[in-house]
């Protein structure tokens, strides 16, 4: 991974601020490029600087995750009683069915929750 220049560095971390503000509901590409006012292809080029760094995690179907806000839900998980179902975990969040069921994906990817502690794949 090479070095960031001090304006791509800076530009990076905007992006990154504005998915770990979001938490459980982060921006899409398009929305994300709105807010921060760049290209659509910009933001994901960051962020795919962010997966190669460990701070975003890419759940799919273009759905981008501050990794700290994951984590933070694996905790949240382990502390539901078994099994936790999609629908508990987006009112946990406030977050979408799709968002959640994301989350979840991702979580059990990558060994964070037992998939037996939720009912649903």
């Amino acid at each position: 991974m090479s070095a960031l220049k001090p304006r791509q560095e800076a530009f990076y971390r905007r992006v990154v601020a504005l998915y770990r503000e979001a938490g459980m509901t982060p921006p899409s590409l398009r929305t994300a490029a709105h807010l921060i006012g760049a290209p659509p292809d910009a933001i994901r080029a960051m962020l795919h600087i962010g997966i190669e760094r460990g701070e975003i995690a890419d759940a799919g179907e273009g759905i981008y995750f501050a990794r700290e806000a994951l984590h933070r839900l694996a905790e949240q998980i382990k502390a539901l009683p078994a099994p936790v179902k999609v629908a508990q975990v987006r009112d946990l969040t406030g977050s979408s069915r799709r968002y959640a069921a994301a989350a979840l994906r991702w979580l059990r990817q990558h060994g964070l929750v037992d998939a037996s502690l939720y009912g649903e794949p």
